[in-house]
C-alpha cells in the first residue's frame, strides 16, 4: 500500500510541475543561468557576448540573466560590464531574475564532497530559479548540471555552454594516482582507504554528470580541451567548440610601451591577469618573481609583477591578503602590485606596459586572458596544458607565438630568457602572435554561437 501511495504522489507531483511549468513559460524567451554575472571573470565575458550577439540576430526576444548579485541593480550590472570588457547593451529587452540562493553554491559551504554539495545546492538554486521564470530556451553558462534535466523537463529548449567539465578525466586520474593538489589534499593523497574512497565517489558523481549532460539539446564548449573531456563524459558526439569571445580587436589597438619602459627604466615587467581563485596558482607567480629577481639584477634589470585579478567573495579577498603575507615572506613584496577587480581602461593600461605576461593554471579550460595578453604585444607565458597548449600557444606558419613551462624553474628560466633574446626576437614572436587570434574574436564567437542557438530558437 505504501509504495502505490509514494508512486502515486511522485506521478501528481510531476504533473504537477509540468501544469505549472507550461502555464508560466515566457514566449520568446531565452534566460541564462549565471548566478555569479557581476563577477567579471572570462565566463562572464562569453554571457554579456552572447547576450549581444543574439540581441542582434533574434531581435524579437526577451533575455533574462538568472543573477545571485542581488546587492546589484540591472544598471550596476550592465554598466560593470561595459566598464570590465567595453560590451554594450540594449538595456531594453535584458532583465534580470534575482536568486536569493546563490549561498548554496559557495564552496565554503561544504567543507567534505565540495563537488558534490556545489551540484546539489546548484540544484536547488535552479529550483528557484524555475519557481521565479520558465523560459523557452534555457542556458546553463556556469556549469550546474541539475539545472539541465529540471528545465528540459520544465518543457524548455535546454543548451549547456561549458567552461570547465565539473569532473574530468584528469581528475579521476589524479585520485587514482594519489597526487596531492588544489583539489586532492595530501591527507587523502597518502592514504589507500581515502583515495579509495574518493575514488568511487568520483566515479558515481561522474556517472550522475553523465545523466545530467544527456538533458542538453545542444553542448557548446570553449576549446578542444574541454571538447575532449565534455565528448568523453557525457557519451556525445555533438559537441561543439565555440571559442569564447576575445576582444581581439580592441587588445590589438594597444599600443604597447613596454620596450620603450625596459630600455629607459630597465625594469622588467610582468602581468598576471586572472580572477584571484586557487586553480590560478597566483602562489606560483610569487614564487617565480623570487626566483628571476636576482637573474635579472645581474643583468642589470629590476622586474616587477602585477596581478590583475577578480575578487567574488570574501573568501577570495582573503586570499590576497593571504598571497601578500607569502610575498613579504619571501622578500618580494616591493616588487609586487595588486589591482583587484581592475577597470577595463586600466587593465588596457597595464597591458601596454608589460614586457611578459604570465599565466600558471594546470590545465585551464581555454585562457581568454592568454589571447587577450598576446593580442596586445605581451610575450606569453603559459602553462604547458590545456587551452593554451592545444589552442592558443601553438606555432603560426611555423613561427612562435609565445611560451609555455610547467615547473617553478621553466617558468623563471623562460623569463630569463625572453629578456636575453632581444627586442628583434620579441617583437617576431609579437607579430605572428598578433596574426594568429582573429579566430578567437568577438565576431567569430557571434557566428558560431547563433549557429548554435539557431537550432533552438
Amino acid at each position: 500500500m505504501l509504495p502505490t501511495l509514494i508512486i502515486g504522489l511522485i506521478i501528481v507531483f510531476f504533473a504537477v510541475f509540468k501544469i505549472y511549468s507550461n502555464s508560466r513559460r515566457k514566449s520568446k524567451s531565452v534566460a541564462f543561468f549565471h548566478p555569479y554575472c557581476n563577477a567579471g571573470g572570462g565566463g562572464e565575458r562569453v554571457l554579456w557576448a552572447a547576450i549581444r550577439g543574439m540581441q542582434k540576430k533574434f531581435k524579437d526576444h526577451k533575455y533574462y540573466v538568472y543573477s545571485g548579485d542581488c546587492d546589484a541593480t540591472k544598471e550596476q550590472i550592465l554598466l560593470k560590464a561595459r566598464q570590465r570588457f567595453g560590451i554594450e547593451l540594449d538595456p531594453t529587452n535584458v532583465h534580470f531574475v534575482y536568486l536569493h540562493g546563490r549561498r548554496l553554491v559557495e564552496a565554503d559551504l561544504y567543507p567534505v564532497c565540495t563537488m558534490l554539495g556545489q551540484a546539489l545546492g546548484g540544484g536547488l538554486l535552479a529550483f528557484e530559479a524555475w519557481w521565479r521564470m520558465v523560459p523557452d530556451v534555457f542556458i546553463d553558462s556556469m556549469g550546474y548540471p541539475l539545472s539541465l534535466p529540471l528545465f528540459r523537463f520544465a518543457g524548455s529548449r535546454v543548451a549547456a555552454y561549458v567552461h570547465y567539465p565539473t569532473i574530468s578525466c584528469d581528475m579521476l586520474d589524479v585520485v587514482g594516482s594519489r597526487q596531492a593538489t588544489f583539489n586532492n589534499r595530501s591527507v587523502i593523497a597518502q592514504s589507500n582507504v581515502l583515495s579509495l574512497i574518493k575514488l568511487i565517489y568520483y566515479r558515481l558523481f561522474a556517472l550522475g554528470y553523465w545523466l545530467a549532460g544527456k538533458a542538453a539539446h545542444v553542448v557548446m564548449v570553449n576549446g578542444s580541451w574541454t571538447q575532449r573531456h565534455i565528448a568523453s563524459i557525457w557519451s556525445r558526439r555533438d559537441v561543439s567548440i565555440v571559442y569564447p569571445p576575445c576582444d581581439v580587436e580592441a587588445f590589438l589597438n594597444i599600443e604597447s610601451v613596454a620596450e620603450n619602459l625596459l630600455k629607459d627604466t630597465k625594469t622588467v615587467r610582468l602581468l598576471s591577469v586572472g580572477q584571484i581563485r586557487p586553480e590560478k596558482n597566483h602562489r606560483l607567480q610569487i614564487e617565480v618573481l623570487h626566483d628571476v629577481k636576482d637573474g635579472l639584477a645581474k643583468e642589470g634589470y629590476n622586474v616587477e609583477l602585477c596581478i590583475a585579478g577578480g575578487c567574488r567573495n570574501e573568501e577570495d579577498r582573503k586570499r590576497v591578503e593571504d598571497l601578500k603575507k607569502y610575498a613579504e615572506k619571501l622578500k618580494v613584496s616591493e616588487n609586487l602590485s595588486w589591482k583587484v577587480n581592475v577597470p577595463y581602461e586600466d587593465l588596457v593600461a597595464e597591458l601596454s606596459k608589460a614586457l611578459i605576461s604570465i599565466h600558471t593554471m594546470h590545465n585551464e579550460h581555454f585562457g581568454i586572458s592568454v589571447v587577450e595578453a598576446m593580442a596586445a604585444s605581451t610575450i606569453i607565458l603559459s602553462n604547458d596544458s590545456g587551452g593554451p597548449q592545444m589552442d592558443i600557444v601553438k606555432e603560426y606558419e611555423k613561427h612562435c607565438v609565445g611560451y609555455l613551462s610547467i615547473t617553478r624553474e621553466e617558468y623563471a628560466t623562460t623569463i630569463l630568457r625572453i629578456v636575453e633574446e632581444g627586442e628583434t626576437k620579441r617583437n617576431e614572436i609579437r607579430k605572428y602572435a598578433r596574426k594568429s587570434l582573429t579566430r578567437f574574436g568577438e565576431a567569430a564567437f557571434e557566428t558560431f554561437w547563433n549557429k548554435e542557438i539557431e537550432k533552438l530558437v
